[in-house]
């Protein structure tokens, strides 16, 4: 087939942003997220990462591991790692052990791939450490030593579409992540079903914030919408209407802040 691109998006709740306080070594940052590629197996050539914080600004990355897995034998979710912000336990009785659908690992040493600051809104990561590392502390004198590339293979059939297979990649903290309360607020109460798609909102410009594509939630993991375009500093057209009523001054997340963008060779 040749070379394609594939954008990873974790679920990175809200409510854990919102709070920070369990983003620490060994932490779940986000579960199983699904993604889709063509049918077959496929080589991760290199990934790109998008890290931002809230109200889209700069925050200072720390690493972390992504983890690769197919799905179950009927294409559906691996279990649950664990609630994000805790730590891994033991599969519940009766499931189907997660370790069971895993097909690899990157760790994301942010020390060898970080940028400088100097895109002022975001970090941008590009690991340029083989992937399989087996080991955190990759350092620019063993890079390729003892790592392998991952080929990832989904079960055949499963995607949304015939000629398409699901995948899925979930986030370990290996550090603590600093994220803090979000300052960009709801502007009025919004009642779903009744204020339209239109979201009003204060303190941040939206535009720094959000773009289109991205999926708002509110601090108490609350869907709003998702982002068709930003109109503005202060409004927000959604793909649909409000999807859950929201309070006065309620603060906003993207549930995806960091954005894994994968190139494949097939």
């Amino acid at each position: 087939m040749g070379y394609f691109k594939v954008d990873v998006k974790p679920n990175f709740p809200a409510s854990l942003q919102h709070s920070g306080a369990n983003m620490t070594d060994g932490k779940v940052l986000a579960d199983w997220t699904e993604f889709e590629i063509p049918s077959g197996t496929a080589s991760l050539q290199g990934i790109n990462i998008l890290y931002r914080g809230v109200n889209g600004a700069d925050i200072d990355p720390e690493d972390f591991e992504i983890l690769w897995a197919k799905g179950n034998v009927d294409g559906t979710a691996p279990t649950s790692l664990a609630t994000p912000g805790s730590v891994i336990g033991a599969p519940a009785t009766g499931s189907n052990p997660w370790f069971n659908q895993i097909q690899g690992k990157t760790y994301v040493d942010v020390g060898n791939c970080k940028d400088d600051g100097n895109l002022i809104y975001l970090r941008q990561l590009t690991p340029n450490i083989s992937f399989g590392g087996t080991t955190a502390a990759q350092t620019l004198v063993n890079l390729g030593l003892g790592n392998t590339q991952l080929c990832l293979e989904g079960v055949p059939q499963s995607g949304s579409s015939v000629g398409y297979d699901k995948l899925y990649a979930a986030l370990l903290a290996k550090a603590t992540h600093g994220y803090t309360t979000s300052t960009l607020n709801v502007n009025g109460a919004h009642a779903s079903g009744t204020t339209g798609a239109v979201l009003t909102v204060a303190t941040v410009d939206a535009r720094l914030a959000f773009a289109p594509g991205d999926v708002i939630h509110d601090e108490d993991d609350q869907l709003v919408g998702t982002v068709r375009y930003v109109n503005g500093a202060t409004k927000i057209t959604l793909d649909a209407p409000i999807a859950n009523s929201v309070a006065d001054g309620k603060h906003l997340y993207n549930l995806n802040p960091i954005v894994i963008q994968c190139s494949f060779h097939q």
